[in-house]
Protein backbone atom coordinates (compact mmCIF):
# COMPACT_ATOMS: atom_id res chain seq x y z
CA UNK A 1 0.00 0.00 0.00
CA UNK A 2 1.86 3.18 -0.88
CA UNK A 3 -1.17 5.25 -0.19
CA UNK A 4 -0.68 7.74 2.46
CA UNK A 5 -3.77 7.71 5.29
CA UNK A 6 -4.78 10.82 6.71
CA UNK A 7 -7.60 11.47 9.12
CA UNK A 8 -10.12 8.53 7.73
CA UNK A 9 -13.59 9.90 8.11
CA UNK A 10 -15.40 7.19 10.56
CA UNK A 11 -18.40 8.07 9.00
CA UNK A 12 -18.04 6.97 5.69
CA UNK A 13 -15.73 3.41 6.64
CA UNK A 14 -14.88 2.18 3.55
CA UNK A 15 -12.14 4.06 1.52
CA UNK A 16 -10.37 3.28 -1.83
CA UNK A 17 -7.09 3.83 -2.14
CA UNK A 18 -7.77 6.56 -5.28
CA UNK A 19 -9.70 8.97 -2.73
CA UNK A 20 -6.50 8.83 -0.17
CA UNK A 21 -4.69 12.18 -0.17
CA UNK A 22 -1.35 12.52 -2.01
CA UNK A 23 0.73 12.84 1.53
CA UNK A 24 3.12 10.67 2.56
CA UNK A 25 2.40 11.03 6.39
CA UNK A 26 -0.07 8.52 8.43
CA UNK A 27 -1.42 10.20 11.50
CA UNK A 28 -4.01 10.09 14.13
CA UNK A 29 -6.81 12.50 13.87
CA UNK A 30 -6.66 13.43 17.50
CA UNK A 31 -3.23 15.23 17.09
CA UNK A 32 -2.50 18.28 15.21
CA UNK A 33 -1.62 18.61 11.59
CA UNK A 34 1.88 18.02 10.45
CA UNK A 35 2.53 21.51 9.84
CA UNK A 36 1.59 22.73 13.09
CA UNK A 37 3.83 20.24 14.74
CA UNK A 38 6.67 19.64 12.58
CA UNK A 39 8.37 16.14 12.31
CA UNK A 40 7.29 15.71 16.49
CA UNK A 41 4.09 14.19 15.46
CA UNK A 42 5.80 11.43 13.13
CA UNK A 43 8.34 10.65 15.38
CA UNK A 44 6.15 10.07 18.53
CA UNK A 45 3.71 8.38 16.22
CA UNK A 46 3.22 4.69 16.98
CA UNK A 47 1.97 1.89 14.10
CA UNK A 48 1.33 -1.53 14.12
CA UNK A 49 0.80 -3.78 10.53
CA UNK A 50 -0.99 -6.55 11.03
CA UNK A 51 -0.06 -8.95 7.87
CA UNK A 52 0.82 -12.09 7.42
CA UNK A 53 2.33 -12.16 3.74
CA UNK A 54 6.32 -11.30 4.57
CA UNK A 55 6.10 -9.58 1.03
CA UNK A 56 3.82 -7.27 1.63
CA UNK A 57 4.34 -6.47 5.50
CA UNK A 58 8.04 -5.48 4.63
CA UNK A 59 7.53 -2.75 2.31
CA UNK A 60 4.90 -1.23 3.94
CA UNK A 61 7.06 -1.08 7.46
CA UNK A 62 9.97 0.13 5.14
CA UNK A 63 7.90 3.08 3.82
CA UNK A 64 6.35 3.96 7.08
CA UNK A 65 9.78 4.10 8.48
CA UNK A 66 11.28 6.32 5.87
CA UNK A 67 8.34 9.10 6.16
CA UNK A 68 9.35 9.43 9.79
CA UNK A 69 7.10 7.52 12.01
CA UNK A 70 8.85 6.93 15.11
CA UNK A 71 8.10 3.71 16.27
CA UNK A 72 6.84 0.76 13.32
CA UNK A 73 5.56 -2.70 14.73
CA UNK A 74 4.93 -5.96 12.97
CA UNK A 75 2.79 -9.02 13.69
CA UNK A 76 2.55 -11.68 11.76
CA UNK A 77 -0.41 -13.57 13.29
CA UNK A 78 -3.23 -13.70 15.96
CA UNK A 79 -0.91 -15.09 19.04
CA UNK A 80 1.58 -12.44 17.73
CA UNK A 81 -0.84 -9.51 18.44
CA UNK A 82 -2.41 -11.14 21.49
CA UNK A 83 0.82 -11.44 22.98
CA UNK A 84 1.19 -7.67 21.98
CA UNK A 85 -1.91 -6.55 23.53
CA UNK A 86 -1.31 -8.83 26.61
CA UNK A 87 1.73 -6.86 27.53
CA UNK A 88 -0.12 -3.68 27.41
CA UNK A 89 0.92 -2.18 23.90
CA UNK A 90 -0.60 0.78 22.74
CA UNK A 91 0.03 2.84 19.73
CA UNK A 92 -1.86 5.28 17.12
CA UNK A 93 -2.60 3.27 14.82
CA UNK A 94 -2.90 -0.56 13.55
CA UNK A 95 -3.07 -1.62 10.09
CA UNK A 96 -4.86 -4.96 9.52
CA UNK A 97 -4.94 -6.74 6.50
CA UNK A 98 -7.79 -8.58 5.82
CA UNK A 99 -5.37 -11.52 4.71
CA UNK A 100 -5.56 -12.60 7.79
CA UNK A 101 -8.70 -14.80 7.40
CA UNK A 102 -10.72 -15.69 9.81
CA UNK A 103 -8.39 -14.50 12.42
CA UNK A 104 -8.94 -10.68 11.08
CA UNK A 105 -12.38 -10.10 13.61
CA UNK A 106 -10.54 -11.65 16.69
CA UNK A 107 -7.20 -9.09 15.80
CA UNK A 108 -9.44 -6.03 15.42
CA UNK A 109 -11.44 -6.60 18.65
CA UNK A 110 -8.31 -7.60 20.55
CA UNK A 111 -6.77 -4.18 19.40
CA UNK A 112 -9.72 -1.97 20.10
CA UNK A 113 -10.13 -3.55 23.59
CA UNK A 114 -6.23 -2.97 24.20
CA UNK A 115 -6.87 0.74 23.60
CA UNK A 116 -5.50 1.00 20.38
CA UNK A 117 -6.59 4.97 18.92
CA UNK A 118 -7.44 3.92 15.41
CA UNK A 119 -7.63 0.62 13.50
CA UNK A 120 -7.70 0.27 9.62
CA UNK A 121 -8.05 -2.64 7.90
CA UNK A 122 -6.36 -3.42 4.42
CA UNK A 123 -8.00 -5.47 1.85
CA UNK A 124 -6.12 -6.67 -0.43
CA UNK A 125 -9.41 -7.34 -2.70
CA UNK A 126 -12.70 -6.09 -3.16
CA UNK A 127 -14.72 -8.79 -1.80
CA UNK A 128 -17.37 -7.57 0.60
CA UNK A 129 -17.95 -10.15 2.99
CA UNK A 130 -14.13 -9.99 5.06
CA UNK A 131 -14.82 -5.82 4.75
CA UNK A 132 -18.24 -5.79 6.14
CA UNK A 133 -16.66 -8.41 8.81
CA UNK A 134 -14.17 -5.80 9.72
CA UNK A 135 -16.63 -2.98 9.63
CA UNK A 136 -19.03 -4.85 12.04
CA UNK A 137 -15.83 -5.56 14.68
CA UNK A 138 -15.20 -2.02 15.17
CA UNK A 139 -12.47 -0.94 12.46
CA UNK A 140 -12.25 2.77 11.90
CA UNK A 141 -12.28 2.80 8.21
CA UNK A 142 -10.86 0.13 5.13
CA UNK A 143 -8.98 0.90 2.43
CA UNK A 144 -9.00 -1.28 -0.43
CA UNK A 145 -6.21 -1.32 -2.76
CA UNK A 146 -4.33 -4.16 -4.80
CA UNK A 147 -1.14 -6.16 -4.12
CA UNK A 148 0.91 -6.72 -6.82
CA UNK A 149 4.72 -6.48 -8.25
CA UNK A 150 4.98 -3.91 -11.37
CA UNK A 151 7.76 -6.07 -12.10
CA UNK A 152 5.89 -9.18 -13.58
CA UNK A 153 4.23 -7.82 -16.40
CA UNK A 154 2.99 -11.34 -17.77
CA UNK A 155 0.98 -11.81 -14.21
CA UNK A 156 -2.65 -11.86 -15.45
CA UNK A 157 -4.50 -8.18 -13.83
CA UNK A 158 -7.28 -10.61 -12.73
CA UNK A 159 -4.94 -12.69 -10.27
CA UNK A 160 -6.24 -9.88 -8.06
CA UNK A 161 -9.82 -10.67 -8.17
CA UNK A 162 -9.05 -13.79 -6.56
CA UNK A 163 -11.19 -13.96 -3.08
CA UNK A 164 -9.95 -14.76 0.37
CA UNK A 165 -11.05 -18.32 0.24
CA UNK A 166 -9.18 -18.76 -3.36
CA UNK A 167 -6.11 -17.51 -1.50
CA UNK A 168 -6.04 -19.75 1.18
CA UNK A 169 -6.51 -22.64 -1.12
CA UNK A 170 -3.73 -21.69 -3.72
CA UNK A 171 -1.68 -21.15 -0.48
CA UNK A 172 -2.19 -24.73 0.47
CA UNK A 173 -1.88 -26.03 -3.06
CA UNK A 174 1.71 -24.35 -2.92
CA UNK A 175 1.99 -26.38 0.12
CA UNK A 176 1.86 -30.07 -1.86
CA UNK A 177 -1.67 -30.56 -0.50
CA UNK A 178 -4.20 -32.82 -2.04
CA UNK A 179 -7.92 -31.79 -2.59
CA UNK A 180 -8.66 -33.97 -0.10
CA UNK A 181 -6.41 -32.53 2.60
CA UNK A 182 -7.46 -29.12 1.86
CA UNK A 183 -11.02 -30.02 2.14
CA UNK A 184 -10.43 -31.16 5.41
CA UNK A 185 -8.57 -28.52 6.70
CA UNK A 186 -11.01 -25.96 5.71
CA UNK A 187 -13.96 -28.00 6.47
CA UNK A 188 -14.83 -28.11 2.79
CA UNK A 189 -15.69 -31.24 0.51
CA UNK A 190 -12.94 -32.46 -1.80
CA UNK A 191 -15.40 -31.25 -4.64
CA UNK A 192 -15.66 -27.94 -3.54
CA UNK A 193 -12.09 -27.65 -2.91
CA UNK A 194 -11.92 -29.08 -6.60
CA UNK A 195 -14.34 -26.28 -7.64
CA UNK A 196 -12.56 -23.17 -6.38
CA UNK A 197 -9.38 -24.52 -8.16
CA UNK A 198 -11.40 -24.16 -11.34
CA UNK A 199 -12.76 -20.78 -10.53
CA UNK A 200 -8.97 -19.90 -10.03
CA UNK A 201 -7.52 -21.28 -13.19
CA UNK A 202 -10.15 -19.55 -15.00
CA UNK A 203 -8.89 -16.00 -13.72
CA UNK A 204 -5.60 -16.93 -14.16
CA UNK A 205 -5.96 -18.44 -17.16
CA UNK A 206 -4.26 -21.75 -16.70
CA UNK A 207 -5.34 -25.39 -15.04
CA UNK A 208 -1.82 -26.42 -14.08
CA UNK A 209 -1.69 -26.56 -10.47
CA UNK A 210 2.41 -25.61 -10.27
CA UNK A 211 1.63 -22.73 -12.87
CA UNK A 212 -1.23 -21.29 -10.21
CA UNK A 213 1.30 -21.31 -7.52
CA UNK A 214 4.02 -19.19 -9.79
CA UNK A 215 1.39 -16.87 -10.17
CA UNK A 216 0.32 -15.80 -7.19
CA UNK A 217 4.06 -16.14 -5.69
CA UNK A 218 5.19 -13.92 -8.42
CA UNK A 219 2.33 -11.47 -7.65
CA UNK A 220 2.86 -11.51 -3.86
CA UNK A 221 -0.48 -12.77 -3.43
CA UNK A 222 1.21 -16.06 -1.71
CA UNK A 223 4.73 -15.95 0.25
Amino acid sequence: MNAALLGVDTSSPIRSTEELPSVGTLLPTQRGPVLDTGGDVLRNTTVLIVDPDRSTREPLQTGLTEVGIGSVLVAGSLAAVEELTGRGERGDLALVSLANGADTVRMIESLRSAGWTRVLALAPTAEIGPVIDAVGAGVNGVLIGRRANPAAATIPHSIHDLSSREIEVIRLVADGRSNKWIGDQLSLSALTVKSHLARIGRKLGTGDRAHMVALAMRAGVIS
